[in-house]
């Protein structure tokens, strides 16, 4: 029951962190292969999820602070393999006596089998998706046991005045195994999935259309840039004219910044793909871009802001105005959905011939 809560709660926390996990993965394989299929999304979260569970397994559950200071265990134990003598002495196990083995069931004695069980999906994912060899793969499953013990040797980082879980040699051993034993019966799973080379090819061909979700992890790089640089420069304004700053920023990432580099953002450079027009020379001109700013950006995405500011700094804004606000942006939304889904595109784009152009295989020949 204690392992299943464990997952349970694994399962709980896990969308909360996916927002952090997710984004440095799905920059760096947007930018290298320009899309991401589904089969490789359910493997690197499912890889997350298996971490998830394997340091809740070792840290949970968390014993009260005041509990722990009346402890007065052993910090480790660096004696390998001591289940064995104790075993073969208790006379109570006889390997040709079947009906001995449940004597094998106490939890000293089976832990060692969950220790090697936990880290043997470790080793699967290192051969079968990180394409790593058996010596990278035994180092790697060494430094994930190591940094399972020392975090129970600090006493959770030491957030507890001294360890409450014993740091113990033989889970070292037993973790490690684990990821050996993963690593050699991976080629059982492995003939039932497609090879890491398969999956690359297919993303990277389909990386040569700017997918939707390409273009969502773009604009959230955008706007991390621009909140980044705005809290800079707020520091040397006055809060009253935050707001007009916060929109200059803005206005100079998504019109001035694109006209300059020829159709990039900051996050369209970093996933390598840029705005082009259906013009001769590709180029999108400013009048396109200030129309999409002044509508997806500057009324659409930001003007919740802009009305809160006007409404707590200046005048109040009537209700009828934050109802109408309420109204276009529902709009805005439904019929985003709506484009996204048929066209795979914001129907502003559309409307003013703006496209999204991969350079992942341009910029690979150059």
């Amino acid at each position: 029951m204690g392992y299943l809560k464990v997952i349970k709660t694994a399962v709980f926390v896990f969308p909360i962190l996916c927002i952090f996990l997710s984004l440095p993965f799905l920059i760096y394989h947007y930018r290298k292969y320009g899309s991401i299929s589904f089969f490789r999304f359910l493997l690197i979260f499912s890889f997350f999820f298996y971490l998830l569970c394997a340091y809740f397994l070792v840290i949970l559950p968390l014993p009260p602070i005041s509990r722990v200071l009346n402890y007065t265990r052993a910090y480790y134990n660096l004696k390998p393999f001591f289940v064995v003598p104790e075993i073969i002495s208790s006379g109570e196990f006889n390997i040709i006596d079947p009906d001995t083995y449940v004597f094998l069931l106490n939890q000293k004695y089976i832990e060692p089998l969950f220790n090697i069980l936990m880290t043997i999906p470790f080793g699967i994912y290192l051969r079968y998706y990180f394409k790593c060899g058996f010596f990278k793969c035994l180092l790697l499953s060494f430094m994930l046991s190591l940094f399972f013990e020392l975090t129970q040797l600090s006493g959770l980082y030491f957030i507890y005045p001294r360890p409450y879980r014993l740091f113990d040699v033989n889970d070292l051993i037993n973790n490690t195994s684990g990821g050996v034993i993963g690593f050699l019966i991976t080629p059982l799973f492995s003939i039932f999935l497609p090879s890491r080379e398969v999956i690359d090819s297919n993303d990277y061909l389909k990386g040569s259309f700017v997918s939707v979700g390409r273009m969502c992890v773009s604009v959230f790089i955008d706007y991390f840039f621009i909140g980044l640089v705005s809290m800079i420069l707020f520091n040397f304004i006055r809060f009253k004219y935050a707001c007009f700053l916060y929109l200059f920023i803005n206005f100079v990432c998504f019109v001035i910044i694109p006209i300059i580099t020829s159709g990039y953002t900051f996050g369209k450079w970093i996933l390598k793909f840029r705005n082009v027009s259906d013009s001769f020379d590709g180029h999108v001109s400013f009048f396109r871009y200030f129309v999409r700013w002044l509508f997806v950006h500057g009324f659409i995405l930001n003007g919740l802001i802009i009305l809160i500011v006007v409404n707590n700094r200046f005048f109040n804004v009537s209700f009828y105005v934050w109802i109408i606000y309420g109204i276009i942006l529902f709009l805005f939304f439904v019929s985003c959905f709506n484009s996204l889904i048929i066209s795979k595109d914001l129907f502003i784009n559309r409307f003013l011939k703006i496209n999204s152009e991969s350079v992942i295989g341009i910029d690979d020949e150059v």
